[in-house]
Protein backbone atom coordinates (compact mmCIF):
# COMPACT_ATOMS: atom_id res chain seq x y z
CA UNK A 1 0.00 0.00 0.00
CA UNK A 2 1.35 3.40 -0.90
CA UNK A 3 1.59 6.23 1.58
CA UNK A 4 -1.23 8.71 1.31
CA UNK A 5 0.03 12.29 1.08
CA UNK A 6 -0.92 14.79 3.73
CA UNK A 7 -3.84 16.62 2.11
CA UNK A 8 -3.12 19.98 3.69
CA UNK A 9 0.48 19.91 2.45
CA UNK A 10 -0.20 18.72 -1.12
CA UNK A 11 1.13 20.91 -3.95
CA UNK A 12 1.19 23.77 -4.59
CA UNK A 13 3.72 24.35 -1.85
CA UNK A 14 4.20 26.40 0.17
CA UNK A 15 0.60 26.60 1.27
CA UNK A 16 -1.15 29.93 1.04
CA UNK A 17 -1.76 31.56 4.46
CA UNK A 18 -5.41 30.41 4.89
CA UNK A 19 -4.37 26.78 4.29
CA UNK A 20 -1.46 27.18 6.67
CA UNK A 21 -3.90 28.51 9.29
CA UNK A 22 -6.26 25.58 8.70
CA UNK A 23 -3.30 23.22 8.99
CA UNK A 24 -2.35 24.72 12.35
CA UNK A 25 -5.97 24.64 13.57
CA UNK A 26 -6.49 21.00 12.55
CA UNK A 27 -3.15 20.00 14.10
CA UNK A 28 -3.81 21.95 17.30
CA UNK A 29 -7.24 20.44 17.84
CA UNK A 30 -5.82 17.01 17.00
CA UNK A 31 -3.18 17.53 19.69
CA UNK A 32 -5.98 18.39 22.12
CA UNK A 33 -7.48 14.97 21.33
CA UNK A 34 -4.10 13.38 22.08
CA UNK A 35 -3.90 15.23 25.37
CA UNK A 36 -7.38 13.90 26.20
CA UNK A 37 -6.03 10.35 25.76
CA UNK A 38 -3.23 11.02 28.25
CA UNK A 39 -5.56 12.71 30.75
CA UNK A 40 -8.08 9.89 30.49
CA UNK A 41 -5.37 7.30 31.14
CA UNK A 42 -4.10 9.26 34.14
CA UNK A 43 -7.62 9.73 35.52
CA UNK A 44 -8.45 6.02 35.18
CA UNK A 45 -5.13 4.97 36.75
CA UNK A 46 -5.70 7.33 39.68
CA UNK A 47 -9.21 5.93 40.10
CA UNK A 48 -7.95 2.33 40.12
CA UNK A 49 -5.13 3.14 42.56
CA UNK A 50 -7.46 5.06 44.89
CA UNK A 51 -10.02 2.26 44.77
CA UNK A 52 -7.51 -0.54 45.43
CA UNK A 53 -5.24 1.17 47.96
CA UNK A 54 -7.66 3.30 49.91
CA UNK A 55 -11.03 1.81 49.02
CA UNK A 56 -12.11 5.25 47.78
CA UNK A 57 -12.79 5.43 44.03
CA UNK A 58 -12.77 8.84 42.41
CA UNK A 59 -16.35 10.01 42.06
CA UNK A 60 -17.45 10.53 38.47
CA UNK A 61 -14.60 8.82 36.65
CA UNK A 62 -16.88 6.83 34.35
CA UNK A 63 -19.02 9.87 33.60
CA UNK A 64 -15.97 12.06 32.98
CA UNK A 65 -14.53 9.46 30.58
CA UNK A 66 -17.82 9.13 28.70
CA UNK A 67 -18.85 12.79 28.67
CA UNK A 68 -15.52 14.50 28.12
CA UNK A 69 -12.48 12.36 27.31
CA UNK A 70 -14.00 9.97 24.76
CA UNK A 71 -15.83 12.77 22.98
CA UNK A 72 -12.60 14.79 22.74
CA UNK A 73 -10.59 11.78 21.59
CA UNK A 74 -12.98 11.01 18.73
CA UNK A 75 -14.05 14.42 17.54
CA UNK A 76 -10.94 16.53 18.14
CA UNK A 77 -8.90 14.11 16.04
CA UNK A 78 -11.45 13.63 13.24
CA UNK A 79 -10.28 16.53 11.04
CA UNK A 80 -6.61 15.71 11.56
CA UNK A 81 -7.10 12.06 10.67
CA UNK A 82 -8.94 13.02 7.47
CA UNK A 83 -6.37 15.69 6.55
CA UNK A 84 -3.52 13.20 6.87
CA UNK A 85 -5.38 10.42 5.06
CA UNK A 86 -4.98 8.17 8.12
CA UNK A 87 -8.55 6.91 8.04
CA UNK A 88 -9.43 3.50 6.62
CA UNK A 89 -9.11 3.52 2.84
CA UNK A 90 -9.21 1.00 0.05
CA UNK A 91 -6.61 2.09 -2.50
CA UNK A 92 -7.18 -0.70 -5.02
CA UNK A 93 -8.85 1.57 -7.58
CA UNK A 94 -6.38 4.39 -6.92
CA UNK A 95 -3.49 2.12 -7.93
CA UNK A 96 -4.91 1.40 -11.39
CA UNK A 97 -6.76 4.66 -12.07
CA UNK A 98 -5.50 7.28 -14.44
CA UNK A 99 -5.55 10.99 -13.53
CA UNK A 100 -9.09 11.52 -14.86
CA UNK A 101 -10.62 8.62 -12.92
CA UNK A 102 -8.59 9.60 -9.86
CA UNK A 103 -10.00 13.13 -10.11
CA UNK A 104 -13.56 11.84 -10.54
CA UNK A 105 -13.22 9.53 -7.54
CA UNK A 106 -11.77 12.33 -5.43
CA UNK A 107 -14.64 14.66 -6.40
CA UNK A 108 -17.24 11.95 -5.70
CA UNK A 109 -15.85 10.89 -2.33
CA UNK A 110 -15.22 14.49 -1.28
CA UNK A 111 -18.82 15.45 -2.08
CA UNK A 112 -20.13 12.56 0.00
CA UNK A 113 -17.73 13.29 2.85
CA UNK A 114 -18.62 17.00 2.74
CA UNK A 115 -22.38 16.29 2.74
CA UNK A 116 -22.08 13.92 5.72
CA UNK A 117 -19.80 16.33 7.60
CA UNK A 118 -22.18 19.26 7.07
CA UNK A 119 -25.22 17.19 8.09
CA UNK A 120 -23.47 15.89 11.21
CA UNK A 121 -22.16 19.36 12.12
CA UNK A 122 -25.67 20.82 11.84
CA UNK A 123 -27.10 17.98 13.92
CA UNK A 124 -24.28 18.42 16.43
CA UNK A 125 -24.94 22.16 16.72
CA UNK A 126 -28.62 21.49 17.39
CA UNK A 127 -27.78 18.86 20.01
CA UNK A 128 -25.07 20.99 21.65
CA UNK A 129 -27.30 24.04 21.76
CA UNK A 130 -30.09 22.03 23.37
CA UNK A 131 -27.63 20.59 25.94
CA UNK A 132 -26.24 24.06 26.63
CA UNK A 133 -29.66 25.62 27.17
CA UNK A 134 -30.61 22.78 29.52
CA UNK A 135 -27.28 23.03 31.32
CA UNK A 136 -26.80 19.30 30.85
CA UNK A 137 -24.85 17.74 33.69
CA UNK A 138 -24.44 14.54 35.66
CA UNK A 139 -25.49 14.88 39.30
CA UNK A 140 -23.54 13.32 42.15
CA UNK A 141 -24.15 13.46 45.87
CA UNK A 142 -21.90 16.44 46.52
CA UNK A 143 -21.33 17.93 43.09
CA UNK A 144 -22.44 18.04 39.45
CA UNK A 145 -20.32 17.43 36.35
CA UNK A 146 -21.34 19.67 33.44
CA UNK A 147 -21.27 17.67 30.21
CA UNK A 148 -22.77 20.23 27.85
CA UNK A 149 -19.40 21.78 26.87
CA UNK A 150 -18.23 18.41 25.51
CA UNK A 151 -21.24 18.36 23.19
CA UNK A 152 -19.72 21.25 21.23
CA UNK A 153 -16.74 19.09 20.22
CA UNK A 154 -19.00 17.09 17.89
CA UNK A 155 -19.89 19.94 15.51
CA UNK A 156 -16.35 21.32 15.81
CA UNK A 157 -14.85 18.02 14.69
CA UNK A 158 -17.27 17.63 11.81
CA UNK A 159 -16.83 21.26 10.72
CA UNK A 160 -13.05 20.80 10.49
CA UNK A 161 -13.54 17.54 8.63
CA UNK A 162 -15.90 19.32 6.24
CA UNK A 163 -13.27 22.00 5.55
CA UNK A 164 -10.71 19.32 4.75
CA UNK A 165 -13.25 17.59 2.47
CA UNK A 166 -13.85 20.92 0.74
CA UNK A 167 -10.11 21.20 0.07
CA UNK A 168 -10.13 17.64 -1.28
CA UNK A 169 -13.01 18.58 -3.56
CA UNK A 170 -11.00 21.48 -4.97
CA UNK A 171 -8.01 19.20 -5.44
CA UNK A 172 -10.17 16.65 -7.27
CA UNK A 173 -11.55 19.31 -9.59
CA UNK A 174 -7.98 20.45 -10.22
CA UNK A 175 -6.99 16.89 -11.17
CA UNK A 176 -9.93 16.69 -13.56
CA UNK A 177 -8.91 19.95 -15.22
CA UNK A 178 -5.29 18.80 -15.51
CA UNK A 179 -6.32 15.39 -16.87
CA UNK A 180 -8.08 17.04 -19.83
CA UNK A 181 -4.77 18.54 -20.90
CA UNK A 182 -2.92 15.18 -20.68
CA UNK A 183 -3.49 13.20 -23.89
CA UNK A 184 -3.66 9.40 -23.69
CA UNK A 185 -3.93 9.00 -19.92
CA UNK A 186 -5.95 5.81 -20.34
CA UNK A 187 -8.97 6.92 -18.35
Amino acid sequence: MTATPDRLNDPPAPAVPPLHGLRRLVDGIGIAGGIAVALMALHVVLDVVARNLAGLPLSGTTEFVAGWYMVAIVFCTLGSVHARGDHIRVDLIDMIAGPRLDGLLTVFTSLIFLAVAVAMALWGIDDALDATLRGERVEFTAWALPVWPGRWLVPLGFALTGLVALLDLGRGVGRLIQSHSVPGDGA
